[in-house]
């Protein structure tokens, strides 16, 4: 009885509190978790098709192997259809039952017949489903005839490798939300099929998400896409949670899906139903990341529900409980951010980005050894631990992020030079004789005149990584490399072409499998007139020296690297007189190379062949007029 009497008053009192305050609720803080799942796969995608009460369409994708399916998501949220998986050759009991539970009348099928076999359009006809069937030569071309059918003109793509499935699946439901095409890449190379698609598309796509630092897609790969921002993380579960975060405005705060990332096709066909429910899916494993477990804490306090998909033999219950938080989940950074969003840079220009920490106990500057710096276009922007460098005209996304996945990023434009300047090309390394190869070479004015002519070839400097000596035509705009040993024409070879009006340098790397490159670069400080008086009369002495470069660009030889930089020298008018003869006789130093020169505005400085001057933070240069001890000091950053 007086158990009874407690429990009443118990309730009284919670109701009393809910009258006086009706704006607080006494929700449990342990979501409810509800588990669609099977004896199989098969099982398993046909539990989460009977989320839908009836589809007149369905998906159909193979549960054997993952390539053809995974660009399926938003064609799914299409057609506001399951995905269901079978058999290569025979349609799985479960999956025909959900197709008459459904009443689907519709059905389309992912992959060619070597994939799903056409006695499975017999058997599904049979049922007096209509077939059509998506698939390409290969799983490039099918996800491309999936994207053909989600969106004719899109403005936006996920580039995923094609070489797993966790990076897909990953953005699958973000991707049928916003009826963004998912296209597979290898991570080297680019697909002639998708090649031809972006020269029909780039003209109107203003983003392209790649998901993956440079060992999962390549540069090369990256590059050939228009408007790139790349989306990384350390391995597939830190990009999950980086996808994840960066598009958490798309979803609901009530509820979450969690598939394990080891295998795909629970995942796979849990993307549909995530997209329909606008919910993110988190890839889980046995030995629960940090990253993923702070997600799921920084989602909990608001979730009511979680879909899992599979049973415990798939997730186990032991999973789900190693979400919660570990005892030095509070020590792990809540998130980063960068002191700036926007950076307007011209091309030559730099500017740091400051990256800060916010930690429970407050937000902290981090120190740039335990940060990964990243940027998504290193043709418009590079990077070195914070600082950006404008290298040619466009936009590129910098991305900061810590080792344990989060991330930032800051969007970078880069100007054209106001000034003159120039462009220089270099490309078609081709074998034209026993011991001779070819390359092509174009400079072009700020108005993109060709003016290769026009250049001597005493301006210009061709430098191979392999023993050999190189002649320029620029009536031609062709270089003529003659090797020392005719075995070296078959080797991977890198060429350098330097300006040495500025000290501009572009590179040509077979070795690389880069077959062109080009850089746009200032011409170098206008030369004021001399007045116009006998050059007896003018008596005029050095009284400065400018070091106007702040990179020193490393060109690599088998001998030992050379780096290039820019100065000018003033006299007491201020005119600019690098070019007379006051100014030959300067003497330069450095803290690291040797053999340092500074002649008609170029500075070199030479390094022995056992430093790599990449490895270096800074090299310290002197240069100084012996004659009237003028000096100037600065510490350039290498780059290559």
């Amino acid at each position: 009885m007086f158990e009874k009497r407690m429990t009443s008053a118990v309730l009284t009192l919670i109701m009393l509190f809910a009258l006086i305050f009706p704006g607080q609720t006494l929700a449990s803080t342990t979501p409810t978790v509800n588990r669609l799942a099977g004896q199989d796969r098969y099982e398993t995608a046909a539990a989460i098709a009977r989320q839908w009460s009836h589809s007149d369409y369905a998906i159909l994708v193979s549960g054997e192997n993952y390539p053809d399916a995974l660009a399926s998501a938003p064609l799914a949220q299409k057609h506001k259809a399951p995905i269901l998986l079978t058999a290569s050759d025979s349609l799985p009991a479960s999956t025909k039952q959900a197709l008459a539970d459904l009443e689907v009348n519709q059905v389309i099928i992912i992959g060619g017949t070597g994939v799903i076999a056409p006695s499975i359009e017999a058997e599904l006809q049979a049922m007096g489903i209509s077939t059509t069937r998506l698939a390409g030569q290969n799983r490039y071309e099918t996800a491309l005839k999936i994207a053909g059918q989600v969106q004719n003109s899109p403005t936006q793509l996920f580039v995923c490798t094609g070489d797993d499935f966790a990076d897909a699946l990953s953005v699958a439901p973000i991707a049928a939300i916003e009826q963004i095409p998912i296209i597979l890449v290898s991570g080297d190379s680019l697909a002639n099929s998708v090649q031809e698609y972006l020269d029909l598309n780039s003209a109107h796509i203003t983003k392209t998400f790649v998901i993956g630092y440079s060992d999962v897609i390549s540069d090369q790969v990256a590059g050939q896409f228009p408007h790139v921002e790349r989306i990384v993380g350390a391995d597939k579960y830190a990009r999950n949670i980086a996808v994840n975060e960066q598009f958490n405005h798309l979803f609901s705060t009530e509820a979450l899906c969690i598939a394990s990332g080891e295998g795909f096709a629970d995942a796979l066909a849990g993307s549909a139903l995530a997209a329909q429910k606008s919910q993110p899916i988190l890839l889980v494993n046995n030995a629960t990341p940090d990253t993923t477990k702070k997600y799921y804490q920084q989602r909990s306090t608001s979730l009511d529900h979680i879909i899992v998909f599979g049973g415990t033999g798939i997730v186990a219950d032991k999973v789900m409980q190693d979400l919660k938080p570990s005892a030095d989940f509070a020590d792990l950074p809540v998130g980063i951010r960068l002191d700036k969003s926007n950076i307007a840079l011209t091309i030559g220009q730099s500017e740091s980005l400051t990256a800060i920490l916010d930690r429970p106990a407050g937000s902290v500057e981090e120190s740039s050894n335990e940060l990964v710096w990243l940027s998504s276009n290193p043709t418009v922007a590079t990077v070195n631990q914070g600082k950006v460098v404008g290298i040619n005209n466009g936009s590129a996304s910098i991305t900061v992020k810590t080792k344990d996945g989060n991330q930032a990023s800051c969007l970078v434009t880069v100007n054209s030079l106001a000034g003159k300047h120039r462009t220089m090309n270099i490309s078609n390394y081709t074998k034209a004789g026993a011991d001779t190869a070819t390359f092509r070479y174009q400079l072009l004015d700020e108005a993109g005149k060709d003016i290769t002519a026009a250049i001597p070839t005493s301006q210009l400097s061709a430098v191979a990584s392999l023993g050999s000596s190189i002649s320029l035509d620029p009536s031609k705009g062709i270089g003529t490399v003659t090797f020392n040993s005719a075995a070296d024409t078959d080797k991977p070879i890198i060429i350098t072409l330097v300006d040495l009006t500025s000290g501009a340098v572009v590179r040509l790397d077979s070795a690389a499998g880069i077959d062109s490159s080009s850089f746009t670069y200032p011409i170098g400080i206008p030369k004021p007139e001399l007045p116009l008086t006998n050059p007896i009369q003018y008596t005029n002495k050095i009284v400065e020296i400018t070091i106007t470069s702040t990179i020193l660009s490393i060109d690599r030889r088998e001998d030992g690297d050379v780096g290039y930089a820019v100065y000018v020298v003033k006299d007491q008018n201020g005119y600019d007189i690098t070019h007379l003869p006051l100014a030959n006789n300067l003497k330069v130093t450095s803290d690291i190379g040797t053999a340092s020169t500074a002649t008609d505005r170029v500075l070199k400085v030479k390094f022995p062949p056992n430093v790599d001057p990449s490895s270096l933070t800074g090299i310290t240069v002197t240069i100084t007029d012996p004659q009237s001890g003028v000096t100037t000091t600065a510490t350039l950053e290498p780059s290559p």
